[in-house]
């Protein structure tokens, strides 16, 4: 069992986390946040993960992490790096395959991007949100709300 305590939107939250023995490991410094995790078909070739928030409190910096299967004995990977999550906190959610249309932040016409296979959408609150997604071994972020 692992004992997390972070401040969000000024309320101190204390949550004891079980990390089973086969879980993914996650990349040195790196902790999961005691917040629902996401499971989806968005790894390369349709592959299921797990998407989870995580921290890494020697660097005041948050993150979303992408896990294979347990059995794979792969680490997961840091998708996305952030530095609060305060007072917008973050909020993952399964994006269907299909069109999406970015925010164009050079003031031009973007066009829509497709993408195959399912993605993991972040909204920090009414601020801001994102579709990160699969491309080949690589992930791809794009701004949809700004």
């Amino acid at each position: 069992m692992r004992h997390l305590t972070f401040k969000l939107l000024g309320f101190t939250i204390i949550g004891l986390l079980a990390l089973p023995c086969h879980a993914t490991p996650l990349p040195e410094g790196w902790q999961p946040l005691p917040l629902p995790t996401l499971s989806g078909s968005f790894l390369e070739h349709g592959q299921r993960g797990t998407a989870m928030l995580v921290q890494n409190p020697q660097q005041h910096t948050y993150g979303v992490a992408v896990a294979a299967e347990p059995a794979s004995g792969a680490t997961a990977r840091i998708v996305k790096t952030f530095r609060a999550i305060a007072p917008n906190p973050p909020q993952l959610s399964l994006i269907k395959p299909g069109n999406y249309q970015p925010v164009c932040h050079n003031g031009g016409d973007c066009a829509p991007r497709h993408i195959d296979s399912e993605a993991i959408s972040v909204c920090f609150g009414e601020a801001s949100c994102g579709i990160i997604y699969a491309d080949g071994s690589a992930f791809r972020e794009m701004a949809v709300t700004d």
